[in-house]
């Protein structure tokens, strides 16, 4: 294979120009050090990943249209990094709420699977390949507080980011084939809170 190629391009169908942006309110959030295996397939997908024994995903509920992510480029001499960003928005109400927006606060190498408004689920701070477990996403900052008015969002908004060597993967059990609630079931399946 050649140093510097091109192999394919893209033509866009009417759905891609007309595809809804946005993420739905539910994050899956997990550590890669927790996970023993991620499957990939072609292209940017992901189709099974295992947790060890005792450990899963935890989710993170906000409002529909709140949190949101974002892709940047991290220009190198040798090569490029993509600098995955996934903006998290955090309602809270309790002190055991506050303690769980603390913890999630200072892990490094986490990953996160979001369920777009179009209709797919996408996951952020997966390296794909052999090494996926050496990259992943840390807090970079903390927006929020109180507000001023009582009409006002009393919020945290909490910026993750990480260099990886791709783009986000698709999370598709069976590439083509499995529907988005088939693949709902799975993610749901290996959530161990809330239990």
């Amino acid at each position: 294979m050649a140093c510097n190629e091109l192999v394919r391009g893209i033509n866009p169908d009417c759905e891609a120009t007309r595809k809804p942006g946005g993420l739905n309110k539910r994050v899956y959030i997990g550590l890669l050090s927790d996970l023993d295996s991620a499957v990939f397939a072609t292209g940017n997908v992901m189709t099974a990943l295992t947790f060890a024994l005792g450990k899963g995903f935890i989710t993170f509920t906000g409002k529909r249209e709140k949190h949101n992510s974002a892709m940047a480029l991290e220009v190198g001499e040798n090569f490029n990094l993509r600098n995955h960003g996934l903006n998290l928005v955090a309602y809270y109400n309790t002190p055991e709420e506050l303690e769980a927006l603390d913890s999630l606060l200072d892990v490094e190498g986490v990953f996160m699977v979001v369920e777009t408004n179009s209709g797919e689920l996408e996951v952020w701070g997966m390296n794909k390949g052999a090494n996926f477990a050496n990259f992943g996403l840390k807090a970079s900052g903390i927006e929020g507080g109180s507000g001023t008015a009582i009409v006002d969002s009393n919020i945290y908004t909490v910026a993750f980011n990480g260099n990886h060597e791709n783009l986000q993967l698709y999370f598709k059990s069976v590439p083509g084939t499995s529907t988005l609630a088939e693949d709902l079931a799975i993610l749901d399946a290996l959530v161990i809170w809330p239990v």
